[in-house]
């Protein structure tokens, strides 16, 4: 998400533009984004840089909700009422929208975002729920997820990338995006399972992407020790957002879990079969026509079945999936367009 924006800001931009984010890696967020970096839970720091922002934009992914946690929450939304007490324009950005559960997120979330000046939201059920919730004031657009504006990396970079982990050109790659998910406690055992018969039964390799470190890495080497199959390796290190996107365009199908691995798959113009831990990924996986498994209905033998029957049609997927990233590229873009308008406005 970050890398979206600050690349998107930076190309569309007539005038240099700096830019701080609030991080929980200050020091990281610098040498990988080229950006200045505040510690995100240092008031005196978010305060200081604030105080001299024009443009405040609580961006990406889905903030507004509180499945996480109350706190998490509150915390974002106390940074819009911090930037709006500064005299910062807000502009909430590309988000996905719930769910707010409790009747004081409800409350908080209508008191707070009646204050920005712009809202953006990712699907159609956010400026729903926005509307349900009471929010009059700002403008609502539904663009899309700020990943669709992302690019590849060169394709011998990503064919470098996969040569280290000993993949060849011509091998059959199948990408895998998983995370631990408290109704699926034993997660783990049936993807060890399923993907150790269609490793064997298409032989093909089993890419386990790493998207969140560490709690992706530990399950992924946790299937791979259950399955004991040859075929699967594992992600070893962290890539950027588009070698990221560069090596899942070498891949043939991909079983995702998080929204992001789905989207930069569909990107890449590659099918996916999802597993629908969180509304957002079903509506995901409806709006793009493809493959959903409810997490109440997942056994190996189930994902094997609809992994196979996904793989018998992925080439006319792949046409559908590249037309429709297109679509969402263009309706992304408007989001970097509506910021700039709104910082043109100081």
């Amino acid at each position: 998400m970050l890398s979206a924006i600050i690349e998107g800001i930076r190309s569309k931009s007539t005038e240099p533009v700096e830019i701080a984010v609030l991080s929980a890696d200050p020091e990281g967020t610098e040498k990988n984004y080229g950006v200045m970096a505040i510690p995100r839970m240092s008031v005196t720091e978010v305060r200081k840089v604030l105080r001299r922002s024009d443009l405040f934009i609580s961006g990406g992914g889905s903030l507004i909700q509180d499945a996480t946690s109350f706190r998490s929450l509150t915390y974002y939304l106390s940074t819009i009422r911090l930037a709006r007490a500064f005299g910062c324009r807000v502009m909430v950005l590309g988000q996905g929208i719930g769910p707010l559960r409790r009747r004081a997120s409800r409350y908080l979330s209508r008191l707070v975002l009646n204050q920005v000046h712009l809202i953006t939201v990712r699907d159609t059920q956010s400026a729903e729920l926005l509307a349900e919730l009471g929010i009059r004031k700002p403008p609502i657009h539904v663009t899309a997820d700020p990943a669709f504006t992302l690019t590849a990396c060169q394709s011998h970079e990503a064919a470098a990338i996969l040569s280290k982990l000993g993949l060849m050109r011509d091998e059959a790659l199948i990408g895998v995006s998983l995370r631990r998910w408290a109704d699926v406690p034993d997660i783990e055992h049936i993807a060890a399972r399923a993907l150790q018969i269609i490793g064997d039964r298409l032989q093909a390799k089993i890419l386990m992407i790493t998207m969140h470190t560490p709690n992706d890495l530990d399950l992924a080497k946790r299937i791979q020790q259950l399955s004991a199959s040859s075929h699967i390796i594992i992600q070893p290190e962290p890539w950027t957002p588009t070698q990221l996107l560069g090596v899942m365009g070498r891949c043939e199908l991909i079983i995702g879990m998080r929204l992001h691995a789905l989207i930069l798959a569909a990107i890449a113009g590659i099918p996916s079969v999802g597993l629908s831990y969180d509304p957002k990924v079903e509506n995901f996986l409806r709006a793009s026509g493809q493959t959903s498994i409810k997490l109440s209905d997942l056994t190996p033998e189930y994902l094997v079945e609809t992994f196979l029957s996904a793989w018998e049609t992925r080439r006319s997927l792949s046409v559908r999936l590249r037309e429709f990233a297109a679509e969402m590229k263009e309706a992304a873009d408007k989001n970097t367009s509506f910021a700039l308008e709104l910082l043109d406005a100081n």
